[in-house]
C-alpha cells in the first residue's frame, strides 16, 4: 500500500474549504480551523467515545488517564491516530486546543456537524447530507 506524501495529506481541506467559505460566507482561516477541529472531534468520537472532546491533547500526545484508559483499538485505529497527529499537531498542546474549541463553539449551529454541549455527539440542526459529506471526508482522511 503506497502512503501519501504529507503535502497531499495536508491537503485534505481544500475541495470542502471553498465551499464552505461560499456557502456561510466564512473566512478561509475560520473554514479550515472548523474542519481541523471537527476532525480531531471525529477522532475522539471514534477513540474515545465516552470522553469529553477537552482531552484531545491527551490522545494526540500518549499521555494521561483518557490515554492510559483506552480500550484497545484495531490496526486500522492505530493508523488514524498516528495520521491525525501529523494532522492535528498544533492542537497537541492544551491551551491551543482549547481555544480552537472555543472559537468552534461560536460558529452557526448550522455549519458545525458536532455539538459541544451536553453530552456531545452530532449536532441535529446540521443536514443529513453535510453530516455525511464531512464524515466521509474525515473517514477518507484517517483511513
Amino acid at each position: 500500500m503506497v502512503r501519501p506524501s504529507l503535502t497531499t495529506l495536508l491537503r485534505w481541506q481544500e475541495p470542502l474549504v471553498t465551499r464552505l467559505r461560499y456557502r456561510h460566507m466564512l473566512p478561509g482561516m475560520v473554514a479550515n480551523r472548523l474542519l481541523n477541529v471537527e476532525i480531531g472531534l471525529y477522532l475522539m468520537a471514534e477513540l474515545l467515545p465516552l470522553i469529553p472532546p477537552q482531552f484531545l491533547p491527551d490522545l494526540l500526545n500518549g499521555q494521561g488517564a483518557a490515554y492510559r484508559l483506552r480500550p484497545i483499538w484495531s490496526p486500522r485505529q492505530h493508523r488514524a491516530l498516528n495520521l491525525a497527529r501529523t494532522l492535528l499537531a498544533p492542537y497537541q498542546e492544551r491551551t491551543v486546543w482549547l481555544k480552537a474549541l472555543d472559537k468552534y463553539a461560536t460558529l452557526s449551529s448550522d455549519v458545525r456537524i458536532f455539538s459541544l454541549s451536553g453530552r456531545g455527539g452530532w449536532n441535529s440542526d446540521v443536514s443529513s447530507y453535510v453530516l455525511r459529506e464531512r464524515l466521509s471526508l474525515f473517514q477518507g482522511v484517517l483511513a
